[in-house]
């Protein structure tokens, strides 16, 4: 189990980066399907001349953990900054949204690309627009027989162009030959390609991509509570919590085992706090 006094926190704002071993940090991360971005609310105690780092529209990047067990919880823009003065000592709050936020909110976008463009180019190229950084891309293997336009429109945002134009072109180019029955037609929808952001990181790939690591969450890996939250409609959910794990989030697959229910669950909502004495995360699970 870890150890609470192994914990470790490190914040990069900018190019400028502080740990939990120089600076008073505090955290809280929530996220769930519902939410259009995830939300974080960090706080930083007497920052000095590294205050200057902290302003709108900063890049933020927060890594949790422990000292040989840590990795990314949040990857974001800030959107408000400010401070409050605690007695003697002087906090500074930054509230930020995940990159997802990117996808649907920014101006329009005009993209011509010559005949040969690859779509791996153009894909890379759209995450690029949005500043969110690339998971995983799947080379479909198409190139554009002629000279393109993508975008230009009024609700040209870079989610658009993927969702609504570059996908659907690829999609139909990997159909174009195929035979809709028996196996063709098994192995058309298996060649379909998705997209989306998961974790703050940008993926085009394959809809049968696996990219799942089952967390187990027990009394050895420091689960401490598991209430039932299922609803009168027999939505069957549970919220666990146990100390910070920062594996944990949207659509993780955890395999809980506790007194009360043990099972495989997928995470809808999910919360990372670091304050004070707390260092937990909470998430409410559904049965897979």
């Amino acid at each position: 189990m870890p150890e609470v006094f192994d914990r470790y926190v490190e914040l990069q704002v900018g190019s400028t980066v502080m740990t939990l071993d120089e600076f008073d940090i505090e955290f809280s991360i929530e996220n769930d399907t519902e939410a259009t971005a995830g939300q974080a609310e960090i706080t930083v105690y007497n920052l000095g001349k590294s205050k200057q780092a902290f302003k709108k529209d900063e890049v933020v990047q927060l890594k949790a953990g422990y000292r040989n067990d840590y990795g990314m919880v949040f990857y974001g823009m800030i959107r408000k900054v400010w401070d409050e003065k605690d007695g003697a000592d002087v906090k500074t709050v930054v509230e930020a949204s995940d990159m997802t936020r990117q996808l649907w909110s920014l101006r329009p976008i005009c993209k011509k690309y010559p005949k040969g463009t690859s779509i791996k180019t153009i894909v890379e190229e759209l995450f690029g627009e949005a500043g969110i950084p690339i998971g995983k891309i799947e080379d479909p293997g198409v190139t554009l027989k002629k000279d393109m336009v993508f975008g230009g429109k009024t609700t040209s945002t870079p989610y658009t162009v993927l969702t609504e134009e570059v996908l659907p072109f690829v999609n139909g180019e990997l159909a174009k030959g195929t035979v809709l029955d028996g196996g063709f037609a098994t192995l058309m929808r298996s060649a379909e390609y998705t997209c989306y952001v998961k974790n703050g990181m940008g993926y085009f790939v394959r809809k049968g991509f696996q990219d799942v690591t089952v967390i187990v969450l027990d009394s050895e890996s420091g689960l401490m509570e598991v209430q039932d939250v299922s609803d009168e409609d027999n939505d069957t959910a549970y919220k666990v919590r146990g100390l910070l794990n920062w594996k944990i989030n949207q659509d993780a697959v955890v395999k809980v085992d506790s007194m009360l229910v043990s099972g495989l669950f997928k995470v809808r909502k999910y919360k990372h706090v670091c304050k004070g004495e707390q260092y937990f995360t909470e998430a409410e699970v559904v049965p897979v």
